[in-house]
């Protein structure tokens, strides 16, 4: 198998400098269960080189702030409703930080300031927050997760570190500073780099393990579908750290677990305090294929041994699911629905857009036939939110596309030119104000799908007032270092330009939270059967089965059992004898099963037997 062939020059480096930079709950004395790390965005980039604003190179350690935490408050009267998604309700509107003029009125010196996303441009509330002697602005998203955030008119004159939280973790933080008393003084925060922060610290993240190539996979397929196993790891810490491992986990919903594996164990030395250079290493875990049928594998992976001074980032987990006909490369929840952490639109700030469409790949290494016929896809769910309160019934449309552009993998560029659509289906969202909504649509005609070819398969919108739901619990970064094949492709058309593709998306961390439908023939329907000496018996089987086998034939014989959907429930290896074989059904659950028996010349019988005990 390949293993992490780094992509696109030094992307890799770019995730092992963002894992350590952190935005962190250091004190919440009247919830700590709020203590601890949180996914962020920071305004501009992590260096300092935005031209967009005016921020420091938050790697230096030297621009890393802590104090405590207190809610802006601009003076502004009233109260939030109705705004983001869920609507934001009993919040003041002062906690906007939109109202540079009562600056002077509010003193938020040595302080980590707190403001709600909404009304106006991101700068501006972190500009008022200088204002006040803020050292750091913490902006709470009011929709899904953190987003990339631009300056505006006032982002370069912001010289304080700037970073945005999701919905979920800002409203906790929201009632922790509402709370805690004295308000603003013991919840404490700290945003910045953890380089020779502590003396022991080890980590890795979520975008440094690598991940299934997909996260739900029919049954039919999976069988073919290797699982690479392993994560990058680097040491933060003042200390050398000698004989560290790596270990990983599977355990199955039914089964439990079914693989584990622990590394060698390797030495990292010290941060270098002049370059800041990381020691980084791979921990190479080997590979699984999923052997235990439907349902889901719990993938952990941990880092060893554990005299780490901050162990948050030493151990992460990740769910793939086999399916019994459900795709798809975001996570998937009740249902087998995708399970969306925000949504996105375009921004079209400084350029206006016809449409956009978002995309997951069906690889080329996935074999499009199961073991007893040709997979079809047969339609998609997709997730939206409206945005705003006055969307109505704006259209969307899932796509199916042959992708036939020659390409073998991300190191080379790829292109998309080449993508005759082979289906899709019409819908006309209305949706809910409050929350990212679902909804199945079918394909105009079920389409068959080849062996080794890849397939996109997309939601295409071309609404102003529609977000498209996206998965950012996740990241494909090392995922993608390893396997080298896209994910999940977005592509957009300027108005009165030319579409654009962009391989990697909204990026690593943004993948298009959509399901893929496949309809895949079961065993059942193609077992041709053969007549058998004698019919088994008893039928119903209680226990045990006796088959008569035809005349002359001797030797070895390999005997599924099948249910009705197609999932092989037992197979077993006897060797005929004189009478009747006999096999032992007392495992298996009451029912109708397809029994085939394949004997060493390769001849085949199948016949049905009920199970009734």
């Amino acid at each position: 198998m390949k293993k992490i062939t780094l992509l696109i020059g030094a992307i890799f480096v770019t995730s092992v400098s963002f894992s350590q930079v952190i935005t962190r709950l250091v004190s919440v004395p009247c919830n700590t269960g709020l203590e601890g790390t949180y996914p962020f965005e920071y305004a501009g980039e992590l260096d300092g080189s935005s031209t967009d604003w005016g921020l420091p190179n938050i790697f230096l350690g030297e621009n890393s702030v802590q104090g405590p935490l207190c809610m802006i408050d601009d003076g502004t009267p009233g109260i939030v409703t109705g705004v983001g998604t869920p609507p934001l309700n009993n919040v003041p509107k002062s906690a906007l930080g939109c109202d540079t003029t009562n600056a002077s009125t509010q003193d938020l010196t040595g302080k980590i300031a707190v403001v709600y996303r909404g009304t106006c441009e991101f700068g501006l509330k972190a500009y008022n927050a200088q204002l006040r002697g803020a050292i750091g602005c913490i902006i709470i998203n009011h929709t899904g997760d953190a987003v990339g955030m631009a300056g505006g008119v006032y982002g370069t004159r912001d010289t304080i570190p700037v970073v945005q939280v999701g919905r979920t973790a800002g409203d906790d933080l929201y009632l922790a500073l509402q709370n805690c008393t004295p308000t603003c003084n013991s919840v404490i925060g700290f945003i910045g780099s953890k380089v020779n922060l502590y003396n022991n610290d080890m980590a890795s993240s979520i975008s440094d393990i690598v991940m299934p190539h997909q996260l739900a996979n029919p049954s039919s397929i999976n069988a073919t579908d290797t699982i690479d196993l392993g994560l990058w790891a680097y040491n933060l810490g003042n200390n050398a750290q000698n004989g560290i491992t790596a270990s990983v986990s599977i355990v199955h919903e039914i089964a439990g677990q079914v693989y584990t594996n622990t590394s060698n164990p390797l030495n990292f030395v010290a941060p270098d305090v002049n370059t800041l250079l990381i020691d980084t290493k791979y921990f190479d875990l080997g590979y699984y294929i999923p052997a235990e049928g439907q349902g889901a594998y719990t993938i952990t992976y941990t880092l060893g041994p554990n005299n780490d001074d901050d162990t948050p980032d030493n151990s992460f987990t990740v769910v793939y699911r086999s399916t019994e006909d459900i795709y798809s490369k975001a996570r998937i929840g009740v249902g087998n629905l995708p399970t969306p952490s925000t949504a996105y639109s375009l921004n079209e700030t400084t350029t206006a857009y016809d449409d956009y469409e978002s995309c997951i790949v069906f690889r080329n290494s996935m074999i499009a036939s199961g073991p007893n016929g040709q997979g079809s896809a047969v339609g998609m769910t997709f997730s939206a939110a409206p945005v705003g309160n006055t969307m109505t019934n704006e259209m969307v449309e899932v796509r199916m596309y042959q992708w036939n552009d020659a390409f073998v993998d991300l190191n080379t560029t790829p292109t998309f030119t080449q993508l005759p659509q082979l289906t899709q289906g019409l819908y006309f969202f209305a949706g809910t104000p409050d929350s990212l909504d679902n909804q199945y649509v079918a394909f105009d005609a079920p389409t068959a799908m080849a062996d080794n070819q890849r397939y996109l398969f997309c939601v295409y919108n071309a609404s102003d007032s529609l977000r498209i739901g996206f998965d950012t619990r996740i990241d494909y970064l090392a995922t993608a270092n390893n396997y080298l094949q896209p994910v999940s492709p977005v592509k957009t058309l300027p108005n009165g330009g030319t579409a654009t593709w962009y391989s990697a998306g909204f990026g690593w961390d943004a993948t298009t939270a959509v399901t893929v439908t496949i309809d895949f023939p079961t065993a059942v329907n193609n077992i041709v059967e053969k007549e058998v000496s004698a019919t088994p018996y008893p039928n119903p089987a209680v226990n045990i089965l006796n088959v008569p086998v035809r005349k002359g034939v001797k030797g070895a014989v390999n005997v599924e059992i099948i249910d009705l959907t197609g999932k092989v429930v037992l197979s077993d290896n006897k060797t005929i004898g004189e009478g009747p074989l006999k096999i032992n059904v007392a495992s298996i659950a009451n029912g109708a099963y397809m029994f085939r028996l394949t004997f060493a010349d390769g001849s085949k019988d199948a016949f049905k037997v009920s199970v009734n005990r």
